[in-house]
């Protein structure tokens, strides 16, 4: 039975990206796990309940993964390479299964629809991206003992400013921009605001 509730949450928070959380029906879901509406209810006692552990599920990836590129990345530039590789990700990006990496920015559109159902799950979200910066200004302090980067930077400022230029890509997409147009943006200011900070 854990299978199948877990399958639930998978299949329905990826058709939740896809659409969003209130243009999905219980048949929808029904659906895409090849359940019944017997099955559902069972499991769970509406789909708000599927969303709310499906984020948390979600959250619990991502804060480990990002623990663990955080452990393999030993410079500024390195972080900032594959923050970027990760943006012309989205390029190519579809519906995966819910085990592979699921882009941050393709979830906060349903985060924010999420968070009036789930006062709650602001508290995770701030909580994530309070262990991100922390991480962040532990890379750029240890940058600057390094020297690659200028010691008069300041380290909270630039953790948030690299922070920032990542979330705006959202900006771009909400906005109509194409998917190449924003990431081209977006390379263009983590390349930017590097050169300003670095010292080489």
């Amino acid at each position: 039975m854990a299978d199948t509730r877990t399958q639930i949450v998978e299949q329905a928070f990826l058709l939740f990206l896809q659409k969003g959380f209130k243009r999905v029906k219980l048949s929808d879901i029904e659906k895409v796990a090849g359940i019944t509406k017997g099955t559902f209810y069972y499991h769970f006692g509406r789909k708000e309940e599927v969303l709310q552990e499906g984020l948390s599920a979600y959250y619990v990836r991502i804060n480990r993964q990002r623990t663990e590129e955080f452990y393999r990345i030993a410079t500024l530039r390195e972080y900032i390479d594959l923050t970027i590789r990760k943006l012309e990700g989205l390029r190519d990006y579809t519906a995966r299964p819910f085990g592979c990496e699921i882009p941050e920015v393709l979830c906060l559109s349903l985060v924010a629809e999420a968070v009036p159902l789930f006062p709650e799950l602001k508290k995770v979200v701030i909580v994530s991206k309070t262990e991100r910066l922390v991480k962040l200004e532990q890379l750029i302090s240890d940058a600057k003992k390094r020297e690659e980067l200028r010691n008069d930077v300041d380290t909270s400022i630039l953790a948030k400013n690299i922070l920032n230029i990542g979330a705006g890509v959202i900006n771009y997409l909400l906005t109509g921009q194409d998917i190449p147009y924003a990431i081209s943006s977006m390379r263009s200011q983590y390349e930017q605001l590097y050169g300003l900070v670095c010292t080489g």
